[in-house]
């Protein structure tokens, strides 16, 4: 655990330089801890957004929610952002709707969103069997992750973001990026990051 007071501009940058190491060298979970801006009522419980993409790692950050003892009346809130293929810019390469046919892009836009619908099926099933509260709403939105988990968990009032970490080291995480990463050093709640 990583405590955040968010004070000032060069202690952000200190705790964010420190929190991103961390984040990329344990062997284990870790969660960086952040001050509520309205400290949860015991009376109210908590609200976890469970943020899974159906991967070996998601289910593990899943099975860690349903087997914790959370204070009663928590909501837990489980999504599955459906990420779309998009090229990044025209002069990177040509658009994927002339490159390839109009079938192929609806072909992987209906897996990613199958992909989507299903781990958070699966996500729900999980947490159902041991009774938690499920928050009912769209569990599945289009765009992306990174974006998509902050907003959302904000907008709702998260007091905790809770995902799976692939686990990518060294080059890859570089070109690749961190969805975990980005989501821990940039939400405005506590965030832990689950590892096998």
């Amino acid at each position: 655990m990583v405590g955040s007071h968010g004070r000032g501009a060069l202690t952000r940058f200190l705790l964010g330089s420190v929190a991103q190491a961390v984040l990329r060298t344990s062997p284990c979970s870790v969660e960086i801890v952040r001050p509520s801006p309205v400290p949860p009522s015991p009376s109210e419980g908590m609200k976890i957004l469970l943020a899974t993409d159906g991967s070996e790692c998601s289910a593990k950050a899943v099975y860690s929610v349903a087997n914790r003892p959370w204070p009663p009346k928590s909501q837990i809130r489980t999504m599955s952002v459906v990420e779309l293929p998009i090229v990044e810019t025209q002069s990177a390469a040509p658009p994927i709707y002339i490159e390839y046919p109009d079938s192929l892009f609806e072909s992987l836009c209906n897996q990613a969103t199958t992909r989507a619908q299903d781990a958070v099926a699966d996500a729900r099933k999980i947490l159902s069997a041991t009774g938690l509260n499920l928050w009912q709403g769209e569990a599945t939105p289009v765009g992306e992750p990174r974006g998509f988990i902050l907003d959302e968990a904000k907008a709702w009032g998260a007091d905790l973001i809770v995902l799976g970490s692939h686990g990518r080291h060294g080059w890859d995480r570089v070109m690749m990026g961190s969805v975990a990463e980005s989501v821990a050093l940039h939400a405005h709640c506590s965030v832990e990051v689950v590892r096998r």
